[in-house]
């Protein structure tokens, strides 16, 4: 276990050594190189550290985190982006490497994180946000453990806040015929209309194209969030009638689904699909919060009310689990019944 160890550390030294001077292609090659000859030898440690790790705790958290940008190239920039800056957080309080970090640690920083707002006059964070912060850092540290960075995930010895679940945010007709309403581009209509048929999570209506749509069927391939792989999703003819207005419209040759308005028309970016709905309920005067995700919501309860199974709205829907499914379709609402009630008179 001790040369095991002692080899992985030698080949991630060498990996973040010479990712300054190749590229990810070369790098994979390396990798493979690496391993075949190691596999061949018995290794003996002369140092407690290697030279490079023998350093600050600055330079040492710096090469954790060199080989995990190194290593977790596949994730999604955003989601690379979240695990580092929850990391970035730890450190400010926390001041040491990130090879001794320990639950203690963890749980007094996550503690910090939950109250530190109020110092400010402002709110404390609520458990779901802490618990995320927390999901964020047991996701890096697990991954240190599995590099054998660490022997333990110290995010294991802190338990999560305990959640109030609140009835699932949708929404009602006469909200969605708002937000229909207040789109003043053909545009802002269609993104309304695909998110509503779709379900889609942003994070995968962004890199969407429009060759990725069958256009007989409604059928449109997208390329998952969250373990979920890549995908079909369906646009209903109301959502194929206001996308395809939009795109007779266009004037540029992005094969992106959705662009910017302005020149260069580049890709419409997460925090432009946003922007455009707090817009819509600006400008409408809704009361109800009004952001993407709560259209894939909107879809689900669709269906529930619907009479759907909820193994079919697992699947339309895309969850993984079919546990997160079940906590938020499968008890009844008062629309549920309702709609029970006048399907049985």
């Amino acid at each position: 276990m001790y040369n095991q160890a002692l080899k992985t550390n030698m080949s991630q030294q060498i990996l973040v050594a010479m990712s300054m001077y190749i590229g990810q292609e070369a790098l994979s090659i390396l990798q493979n190189v690496i391993e075949d000859q190691f596999v061949r030898v018995n290794m003996e440690e002369i140092t407690t550290l290697p030279a490079t790790v023998q350093k600050s705790t600055d330079e040492q958290n710096e090469y954790v985190v060199k080989l995990f940008l190194l290593k977790k190239k596949e994730l999604r920039e955003g989601t690379k982006t979240a695990y580092l800056n929850a990391v970035k957080r730890l450190l400010t309080m926390i001041d040491k490497p990130l090879t001794e970090i320990e639950d203690i640690d963890v749980s007094y920083y996550l503690r910090w994180y939950e109250t530190h707002n109020e110092r400010e006059g402002g709110k404390r964070n609520n458990p779901v946000t802490v618990n995320n912060e927390r999901r964020f850092l047991s996701a890096f540290f697990g991954w240190m453990r599995r590099e054998k960075l660490i022997a333990d995930n110290p995010v294991d010895g802190t338990m999560p806040k305990k959640v109030t679940r609140k009835p699932i945010d949708y929404f009602r007709v006469e909200e969605l015929e708002q937000l229909r309403e207040g789109c003043n581009t053909l545009r802002n209509r269609a993104i309304i209309e695909v998110l509503r048929s779709t379900g889609a999570r942003i994070g995968e209506l962004v890199p969407a194209n429009i060759s990725d749509i069958d256009w007989r069927t409604g059928d449109m391939d997208i390329d998952g969030e969250k373990g979920s792989g890549y995908g079909v999703v369906y646009l209903d003819e109301q959502a194929r009638y206001h996308l395809q207005k939009y795109l007779e419209t266009r004037m540029d040759d992005n094969p992106a689904l959705f662009v910017s308005s302005r020149k260069p028309y580049g890709r419409l970016s997460a925090a432009g699909i946003r922007g455009m709905m707090h817009d819509v309920r600006e400008r409408m005067g809704m009361l109800c919060r009004v952001y993407p995700h709560k259209l894939r919501k909107t879809l689900g309860m669709d269906m529930k009310n619907k009479g759907a199974d909820i193994g079919v709205i697992q699947e339309v829907l895309r969850h993984k689990d079919p546990a997160t499914t079940a906590r938020y379709y499968a008890e009844s609402t008062a629309e549920t019944l309702r709609s029970f009630r006048k399907r049985s008179a």
